[in-house]
């Protein structure tokens, strides 16, 4: 009877080990989609992160474009003003 008790402990302890090992594998499969998920979130994260670099490398441009327009009607301005000091005779 020794040996028939012997044998049944190591079954359920077989048992016992194989519902860990089956609770881990199933533990690692979920881990493994939640790594995914957030693969995922990054991905979207990233490429909104390159549009919104993008964006405001544009909107600088533009802003540069608009002080530079700023700046040449100013001097065109000024040029004007100076000839027609000029022409009406003023210092």
């Amino acid at each position: 009877m020794a040996v028939e008790s012997k044998v049944e402990q190591i079954k359920t302890e077989f048992s016992e080990s194989m519902e860990f090992i089956a609770a881990l594998c199933s533990a690692n499969v979920t881990m493994g989609d939640v790594l995914t998920s957030f693969d995922h979130e990054l991905e979207q994260i990233s490429a909104q992160n390159f549009s919104l670099r993008r964006a405001i490398q544009e909107s600088y441009a533009r802003e540069r474009t608009r002080d530079r327009t700023i700046e040449t009607l100013t001097t065109k301005i000024t040029e004007l003003q100076r000839r027609m000091d000029e022409v009406s005779g003023k210092p």
